[in-house]
């Protein structure tokens, strides 16, 4: 049955409480929500935790589309993730708002914090791998991954460190592969 629905339909009766007709739109939208997850980087998580922040923003998606603007829900839904990714690894890497890297957020929007004991070791464990990671990359790898971390794009930060965008896709490749190392020991 929500299989022939269109995308306006099922969040129409999403937004009316059918829990279904949101399931269908995850199952259209699931390949979506881990590709777009995929261009992105969490310092200390991983890519099922994007894919979740992804997921939140289909759900955003789902909530809050109108089908009488003029776009299509999968370019709306498109932006909502993607407005959603770049807001989690912000977030993630800003130093102010470190606590609440162990919140973890529950359907209804309640935010539940683990035991503070945690969170001590949990940060004393960040700043130990934040220090190996300084001392893995070069300057330029670590200067280039703190802005792609801020949410900029190769365009971006090729600009404000005057260098080529090949020069800042190749450090964030070999940022990556190099942290990746940190956590295979």
């Amino acid at each position: 049955m929500y299989s022939d629905l269109s995308d306006s339909q099922l969040c129409d009766l999403h937004k009316k409480g059918d829990q279904e007709a949101f399931g269908e739109i995850y199952a259209r939208y699931s390949t979506l929500v881990k590709k777009l997850a995929r261009g992105y980087f969490l310092l200390g998580g991983d890519s099922d935790d994007l894919a979740q922040e992804g997921l939140l923003g289909l759900l955003r998606a789902a909530n809050t589309y109108d089908g009488s603007k003029n776009a299509s829900f999968k370019t709306y839904a498109t932006t909502c993730i993607l407005s959603k990714l770049k807001t989690a690894v912000r977030l993630y890497a800003s130093k102010k708002n470190q606590p609440l890297n162990f919140a973890e957020e529950v359907y209804g929007k309640e935010i539940v914090f683990p035991d503070p004991e945690e969170v001590y070791i949990d940060l004393e464990n960040g700043k130990e791998l934040e220090n190996r990671i300084k001392e893995k990359l070069s300057k330029m790898e670590l200067n280039i991954l703190n802005y792609y971390l801020k949410g900029m794009n190769y365009a971006e930060i090729s600009q404000a460190l005057n260098v080529s965008t090949k020069t800042v896709d190749n450090a964030v490749v070999r940022a990556k592969k190099k942290i990746s190392a940190l956590y295979s020991r």
